[in-house]
């Protein structure tokens, strides 16, 4: 230790055990029961600083705060304070008299009819929990929940060159029928055109039909939810091209007609699709309008 170094020693004095016993009643107290109870205070606000310290250490900070005392009472089984939030430090207030001096926090006195007729503040949300399925029988689900099967990046490239499909499906792992297979046709191969397919399941069809019903429908419960679907959900992108076939084929027969409350909804539609962060619709823009510029 060098020689500039100096202990440095904090302690409560008897006359503010005084003036806090005062505070809350007590208006006689002996000197040797004040003097009793400033060493058991300080003692134990001693070691509450140090543990406070520790967290401060720990936490790679030079601060002091009073989340670290909250963290070293409960170390110590005692339950912490509350209302002390406080980010910057308290201003005190400097007052003697009668031969004491006093150092205080000044604090604003509150009506209590201003604060019972006041306004409450609003309530916390609950914490709850939500479960999904991440996998079914080795197949992810396209919910919102999951990430999207085909990034927005690689249909964009798509979009530009199809062959990358073509690759990106041959990168996928192959179960050992499907080898034994190809190794059997490798003996007659013949160079054909890749085509991709564009079959859609039973529920994406199911999807499909509900959604374009809730579309243009006359229930607005459902149109929302329909919309919000379509604005959220990341795996769309195979349902796309029937999306925007039904959009075109709609704006065409409606502009006919001069319905124009369809072709709201069907606009609502388009901007719910293009609010999807999941999907690339450059490739699909040219027919969502042409038909409006033409008629």
């Amino acid at each position: 230790m060098s020689e500039n170094s100096q202990n440095v020693s904090c302690h409560l004095s008897s006359d503010s055990m005084k003036v806090i016993a005062e505070s809350v009643g007590l208006s006689t107290i002996s000197d040797d029961t004040s003097n009793y109870i400033a060493d058991d205070v300080t003692y134990r606000l001693k070691i509450v600083t140090q543990e406070a310290i520790k967290f401060m250490q720990h936490g790679k900070r030079r601060k002091l705060t009073t989340s670290d005392f909250d963290q070293a009472l409960k170390v110590k089984n005692v339950e912490p304070l509350y209302g002390f939030t406080a980010k910057e430090f308290l201003p005190f207030r400097h007052a003697s008299g009668g031969g004491r001096e006093i150092h205080f926090i000044e604090e604003k006195e509150l009506d209590l009819s201003d604060v019972v007729n006041g306004q409450l503040p609003r309530l916390p949300q609950d914490i709850s929990l939500k479960a999904h399925w991440l996998c079914i029988d080795g197949v992810q689900p396209a919910i919102p929940e999951n990430p999207p099967p085909v990034s927005k990046d690689l249909q964009k490239l798509e979009s530009v060159n199809p062959s990358i499909k073509v690759t990106h499906d041959k990168l996928k792992p192959k179960s050992l029928s499907e080898i034994a297979w190809a190794k059997h046709k490798m003996k007659d191969k013949v160079n054909l055109k890749n085509l991709s397919s564009h079959e859609l399941s039973v529920e994406q069809q199911l999807y499909y039909k509900e959604i374009t019903e809730a579309c243009v429908g006359s229930d607005e419960t459902k149109r929302s939810e329909a919309l919000q679907s379509l604005s959220s959900d990341p795996g769309l992108h195979q349902m796309l091209p029937r999306f925007t076939s039904f959009i075109c084929e709609g704006v065409k027969v409606n502009i006919v007609h001069n319905n124009l409350a369809l072709l709201i909804y069907l606009m609502r539609m388009v901007k719910s699709l293009m609010d999807n962060p999941s999907l690339y619709l450059e490739k699909y823009a040219y027919p969502m309008l042409l038909y409006p510029k033409y008629r």
